[in-house]
């Protein structure tokens, strides 16, 4: 849901609310996220299990979380994509507690693993991680994305119609999943599904897309050129600092009543 934006503590706002505080050591609720720091001359693409966290440009450090992840092992990789020899890029998984001021790689504690490219080229490393709550991607079954892209356009074509009740339905697993890991209500995900189709919005969809296969080909993940969902709701009104533009549809798992939205 967030749209185009990367500032350099993503995670904060991602993975917790509650912002810059201090927590006692008892109550601490335990989160993984990537730290990265990348190349004014390079992009660096990072992935957990095949998930496409982001791709960054720049010496400045960013972190990201690593949300879609399995018990026991788990993949991470770095892409630097660069013509410059000297160009460096370096990420490392780690394990805080959610409103911890994460910082750059090299200094967080916890560290799953860490990787680093010069040049060129691409590492990875496998970090174990903890059970997780009962995520229905950990239980879908290793599938092809046969029928995906239309289950996408039959979404887009909902969203133009103005047909609440079968756009939603489509975040099925959504209204299970999400309370699971403390995520918005029911009631929250029904009101935005009610302000992108209030009439406010141009929806689009992007007909150049990459489809992925994620968490073991349990899951996909489908992308723009910008590593957007597919389905874009383009604000109609003109604001000084353009026009806002919220996607939809990247995460998507095939389960006994078809194609399903279990990330937004």
């Amino acid at each position: 849901m967030l749209k185009n934006m990367k500032p350099v503590y993503l995670a904060l706002i991602t993975i917790g609310s509650m912002g810059l505080t201090t927590m006692p050591a008892f109550a601490c609720k335990e989160i993984t996220a990537v730290a990265l720091q990348g190349s004014d001359a390079a992009e660096l693409r990072v992935r957990v299990n095949n998930v496409i966290l982001i791709n960054h440009k720049g010496s400045h450090s960013n972190t990201v979380p690593a949300n879609l992840l399995l018990e026991g092992d788990n993949d991470f990789k770095i892409e630097l994509i660069t013509d410059n020899p000297d160009a460096t890029g370096r990420a490392e998984v780690f394990v805080a507690c959610e409103g911890d001021f994460p910082k750059e790689p090299g200094k967080n504690e916890n560290v799953l693993a860490e990787l680093s490219q010069q040049g060129a080229g691409e590492q990875s490393a496998i970090f174990q991680a903890k059970a997780q709550p009962a995520f229905s991607y950990l239980t879908g079954d290793v599938t092809t994305d046969d029928g995906l892209l239309e289950a996408i356009e039959m979404m887009r074509q909902a969203a133009e119609v103005g047909d609440a009740k079968g756009y939603m339905a489509f975040f099925e697993p959504m209204f299970t999943d999400l309370p699971l890991a403390g995520g918005p209500p029911p009631e929250m995900i029904k009101g935005m599904v009610s302000e992108l189709l209030s009439g406010k919005y141009t929806i689009k969809s992007s007909k150049d897309v990459q489809v992925n296969k994620i968490l073991g080909g349990r899951a996909y993940q489908v992308v723009n050129s910008q590593d957007q969902g597919p389905i874009q709701f383009e604000e109609k009104t003109d604001v000084a600092t353009g026009r806002t533009t919220i996607t939809q549809g990247a995460f998507w798992l095939k389960t006994a009543n078809g194609w399903k939205v279990f990330r937004p």
